[in-house]
């Protein structure tokens, strides 16, 4: 079955319900799938048909779901991408995607001509102001509204290929295919409770797998009202109240901004029956905060792309165990493992690895990385955490983020989440740094308000944290890299050179 019929079926039992809402233009459900049909018959008249890899480059709105959803109704692959890519980046992912056709708007005008000569499989170009050459127009694209019928697919046939984030070297393009999606889908909307009355905001950027899956899939698959709004606190914060949002999913750096925001007491957030995070690890002060100033209850999830987004989630139904991500999703078979591969105890850490429907397929051309990953049917993440005899899963750091130093292993989530409960730390990142002596030294990079210093964060972290994992230097910074979704990027701090680390 092709995933596309979820929305479809939808559009069938729900015609003249709203689908999505951007700015002050509304579109039913019946109107979004004659667009998608009208696209998909254009698409196929420029030669994309099923197993067509075609990349979007397209910001949030009707232009971006249509897109993607009419590609999947020819059968075709779909290989987002981020927005923020500049002209290497982009030559990359769509020669490594092998990639047919591209779908981009108008400000990424100037990022695709200068990749256009280093390109070398993409034909099409489809923009939104009349290319030359062997371009077209989208628009133009949208005059046959004849209905088309998706393209049957088998359940390993590839949906969509994600990008990862690239912080173990360049991106790798994880397949995640029609089964991966419908299995998800349903799991995931089970975990919500995700109804047909539901106004789903969404502000992260759609070319995430987060996003699509908690913002489009699970919405028009029980046809919910889908709100584009783009990211500001303030903006988002006023929306909520004005449209009586009911579920809001974001990143950690969103709900920091939150209860930094001065108008945060001046709306009414009672319409809100989920506030989701995922994508990292939120501190526990801002979970906190945010449930004694808003009055709402963060729900907490852990996942990543290879895994077609979710693994563990806190339930509404259930008493959330502060710190932890919550059991398993149903149906999926998830362990920690030492670095031998075998099963620890509980309250033991290990990596996390896991096996179900919701498994990527692998690495598009890329065996070797698919086999160092996938290994006898288990997903080894490179995440290290712990369950309790409930199962509950409790995230510790990324294997590659630990810190060891002098023999000690050294977690930096842990001494984040102690920097983060001082009130005028912003936001915090810990990293280790190469040390003649120790191996590695750890160094906090933390912005800061009312003038707090480094002295004071030092005696800060010495009464909260035992010596060993005590950071020796701090870096005060105006803000962190971070991603276009707003995860925190820790390794852009590499490149701030440290002075010299005292060798005690």
């Amino acid at each position: 079955m092709n995933a596309v019929q979820l929305l479809f079926d939808t559009a069938e039992r729900l015609p003249h319900k709203a689908a999505m809402v951007d700015e002050d233009h509304s579109m039913t459900y019946s109107e979004l799938r004659d667009e998608i049909w009208s696209l998909a018959n254009g698409l196929k008249n420029q030669g994309v048909h099923e197993n067509t890899h075609v990349s979007l480059l397209l910001g949030n709105g009707p232009e971006y779901v249509v897109s993607y959803f009419a590609l999947l109704t020819l059968g075709a692959t779909v290989v987002p991408l981020n927005p923020q890519y500049k002209e290497k980046e982009l030559t990359y992912a769509l020669n490594d995607s092998e990639s047919y056709g591209l779908i981009y708007d108008h400000r990424f005008e100037d990022v695709v001509n200068r990749a256009e000569g280093d390109l070398t499989s993409t034909e099409l170009l489809i923009g939104f102001k009349g290319r030359k050459n062997h371009g077209c127009e989208w628009t133009k694209l949208l005059n046959d509204h004849s209905e088309m019928k998706p393209v049957d697919r088998k359940k390993e046939d590839t949906a969509q290929i994600i990008y990862t984030s690239g912080t173990t070297g360049k991106p790798k393009g994880a397949m995640i295919t029609h089964n991966n999606i419908i299995w998800m889908t349903k799991a995931m909307t089970d975990v919500q409770g995700t109804n047909e009355h539901d106004r789903v905001m969404v502000s992260l950027p759609l070319f995430h797998a987060y996003a699509k899956m908690a913002g489009l899939w699970c919405s028009y698959y029980q046809g919910a009202t889908v709100y584009f709004v783009p990211f500001h606190p303030d903006t988002v914060l006023e929306r909520i109240e004005r449209e009586k949002i009911t579920i809001f999913h974001g990143v950690p750096t969103m709900f920091t901004m939150f209860i930094h925001s001065a108008k945060l007491k001046e709306f009414d957030y009672r319409s809100l029956r989920i506030f989701g995070s995922g994508g990292a690890s939120i501190p526990l002060e801002v979970v906190h905060r945010i449930k004694r100033e808003m009055d709402v209850e963060i729900m907490e999830g852990y996942g990543q792309t290879e895994a077609t987004i979710m693994l563990a989630s806190q339930r509404m139904d259930t008493d959330k165990v502060p710190g932890s991500v919550g059991p398993p999703v149903d149906g999926i078979d998830l362990r920690i493992v030492d670095h031998q591969g075998k099963e620890v105890s509980p309250g033991d850490v290990g990596e996390i690895i896991f096996c179900g429907q919701n498994a990527m397929k692998g690495y598009y051309n890329k065996p070797q990385e698919t086999e160092n990953t996938i290994q006898n049917g288990w997903v080894y993440t490179g995440d290290l955490g712990y369950q309790d005899a409930d199962k509950n899963v409790y995230i510790v750091d990324r294997k590659k983020d630990m810190i060891i130093r002098g023999g000690y292993n050294v977690y930096p989530r842990e001494i984040e989440e102690v920097l983060y409960t001082h009130p005028d730390v912003i936001e915090c990142a810990v990293i280790g740094e190469a040390h003649e002596v120790f191996g590695e030294e750890i160094v906090a990079y933390v912005v800061v308000r009312n003038d707090l210093d480094e002295k004071e964060l030092a005696a800060y972290c010495e009464r909260n944290l035992a010596k060993y994992k005590n950071p020796r230097v701090y870096r005060l910074l105006e803000s962190l890299p971070k991603t276009v979704t707003g995860k925190i990027l820790k390794g852009p701090l590499k490149k701030y050179q440290p002075a010299k680390i005292k060798k005690d």
